[in-house]
């Protein structure tokens, strides 16, 4: 009596089941290159919602970095000039009117633009005290909040740090499927 015995289907079940951790780690890799690509525009529409300040300055100093311990989300420290939150000469001619967050204007009496290395710069007159007379006044550059700290502000970086999850659990549940074959 010959027994037959047929392992090939045995053997593909033992040979996808062994797949599945390196399935595991592409998968989780995808997912970490689509929230690299999805979190700056998260935080820039974030962003946006308290702040006047141009999508396209925003993507400048916005950058996702890869770490030893994850992902994490980097703002530029220095200060964003006043010039890029809608500043204009005050109708009286007294100064700078800008906006900086949404829905409140602000006002610097010595303030004035000029053009300084190709670009509009927002400027201030700084007085010196005591003095009655100076020819030259000292000014100065007008910067607004840095981006870094309209991303600490407030529960910002709960929202987005939630945000990035909610990326990461789509994606992965998204290509599970598509790798168990």
């Amino acid at each position: 009596m010959d027994l037959f015995l047929d392992a090939n289907p045995v053997l593909a079940a033992v040979k996808r089941i062994s797949q599945i951790p390196a399935k595991a780690v592409l998968a989780q890799r995808r997912a970490l290159g689509t929230l690299r690509r999805r979190w700056p525009v998260i935080a820039r529409r974030d962003i946006q919602t308290e702040y006047a300040l141009p999508a396209q300055r925003i993507r400048a100093g916005v950058s996702v970095r890869t770490t030893r311990e994850g992902v994490e989300l980097v703002g530029v420290a220095r200060g964003v000039g006043l010039r890029n939150f809608a500043s204009k000469r005050s109708a009286d001619d007294r100064g700078l009117d800008y906006t900086a967050v949404r829905g409140r204007r602000s006002f610097k009496r010595s303030g004035f633009h000029r053009r300084h290395g190709g670009a509009d710069i927002a400027f201030e007159r700084t007085p010196v005290a005591g003095a009655k007379r100076v020819p030259r006044t000292p000014i100065r550059r007008l910067y607004g909040p840095s981006l870094a700290q309209m991303l600490r502000k407030g529960d910002r970086p709960e929202r987005i740090a939630q945000a990035g999850l909610d990326v990461i659990t789509d994606e992965i549940d998204r290509l599970l499927p598509s790798l168990r074959r």
